[in-house]
């Protein structure tokens, strides 16, 4: 199984460089833990592997805790998108396209953290000022 390169898939990125290369090391390393080849896989049909989603965003989101701090959010998979709003302060998307035997389907990883300093980033988020009944 080839490793999957993270390089090539990066899109877009606002992260300092440094971070930059951490992401492009660790999602390297996570989908090629996390994806395999053929039938028989647990999560999203991908063309020839099969990724196991929440995984991916597991341990992306345990070594961006681990190396920076603060709240980390990742979406992963061939239906993740992220709106065209103004991105978060820390930002990077990759997108592979794979299955190029059974047709070309893209899997997509968002990285981001809303984070703007180190102090806040392990306070609880704001407490909402009026509670909404759920119907």
């Amino acid at each position: 199984m080839g490793q999957f390169d993270s390089k090539s898939c990066l899109r877009e990125s606002n992260m300092p460089s440094d971070m930059t290369q951490f992401a492009i090391r660790v999602v390297s390393q996570v989908v090629d833990q996390h994806r395999q080849w053929g039938k028989g896989g647990k999560s999203q049909e991908t063309g020839d592997y099969y990724y196991n989603d929440q995984k991916i965003c597991d341990g992306i989101n345990r070594a961006f805790l681990s190396q920076y701090g603060g709240r980390w959010f990742c979406i992963a998979g061939p239906h993740a998108v992220f709106p065209e709003f103004q991105r978060p302060t820390k930002f990077i998307y990759f997108e592979h396209s794979t299955g190029w035997l059974t047709g070309s389907q893209k899997y997509r990883i968002f990285i981001y953290s809303y984070d703007q300093s180190g102090s806040s980033a392990s306070a609880p988020p704001p407490a909402y000022t009026q509670k909404v009944p759920f119907s």
